[in-house]
């Protein structure tokens, strides 16, 4: 048996990266992953690993910053499934770092469309059919926005953002048995592995060790560090865990 046996499990921005891992490692655990993601065809990949794997797969082309198309996605869920267990809101976009002075407004509105906005209207559409039975939510902070990391303003904003809706949906939505609880990743995922491998040798040495944990002195990696906590924390086995900030990157943020 998996954690997540017959539990239907939403991932959106799946067609790589964490959500695609993710994804897999859900269908490994027995879950109904439906998924959702900009790039059909490379959704379909995904999709085509967890059927694979023996997983009922519902795969829809969707932008989480595009209310019309994530209410269309949610109908189908709910349509073929009458409710859903487990949210994970993992899709954003990040711009590559630059001072706080060049930043613009646009930069800014390209992650909250992306990552609050989504976030925001994901739940929002999952509530009526997690309100009659409860289930999980997870959404998605960064270090980048705990610790403040220069050159990423936007993201920061919009990641911290997040983790303020987060408190707020666990405190309103606990009386029906939901839980809400925010992650930190800090991983490896292939999308970043790949842009190594086609980077100078000057910048692929930056972005190792930008990636790698002066605690445990290696890079974590999406599938093997970050889904078995992801898969635990929309599981039933963390039922008693909500309105938590999780920090999922080998000790870069100490606070015990």
């Amino acid at each position: 048996m998996g954690k997540l046996d017959n539990k239907v499990c939403i991932v959106t921005g799946a067609s790589g990266g964490l959500g695609k891992q993710t994804a897999i490692r859900f269908a490994e655990e027995g879950a109904i992953v439906c998924i959702c993601a900009r790039n059909e065809e490379k959704l379909k990949i995904t999709a085509d690993i967890c059927r694979e794997k023996g997983a009922d797969v519902l795969a829809m082309k969707a932008d989480v910053s595009k209310p019309e198309e994530m209410k269309a996605f949610v109908d189908a869920v709910g349509e073929k499934y009458g409710r859903v267990d487990a949210l994970c809101n993992n899709a954003s976009t990040i711009s590559p770092p630059h001072p706080f002075i060049e930043h613009t407004i646009e930069d800014l509105e390209e992650g909250l469309h992306s990552g609050l906005y989504g976030t925001w209207t994901m739940m929002q559409l999952c509530f009526p059919l997690m309100k009659e039975n409860g289930g999980a939510i997870l959404n998605y902070g960064s270090d980048g926005g705990v610790s403040g990391l220069a050159g990423f303003a936007a993201y920061a904003a919009e990641k911290e953002a997040i983790r303020g809706l987060s408190r707020v949906v666990a405190r309103e939505w606990g009386q029906f048995n939901i839980r809400v609880n925010c992650l930190c990743p800090k991983v490896a995922t292939d999308r970043f592995l790949e842009g190594i491998d086609y980077s100078p040798a000057e910048i692929r040495d930056y972005l190792k060790a930008s990636m790698t944990s002066p605690v445990m002195g290696r890079m974590g990696m999406a599938y093997e560090d970050a889904t078995p906590v992801i898969a635990f924390l929309v599981s039933d086995e963390s039922g008693w865990i909500t309105g938590q900030t999780i920090h999922v990157e080998g000790g870069d943020w100490i606070s015990a």
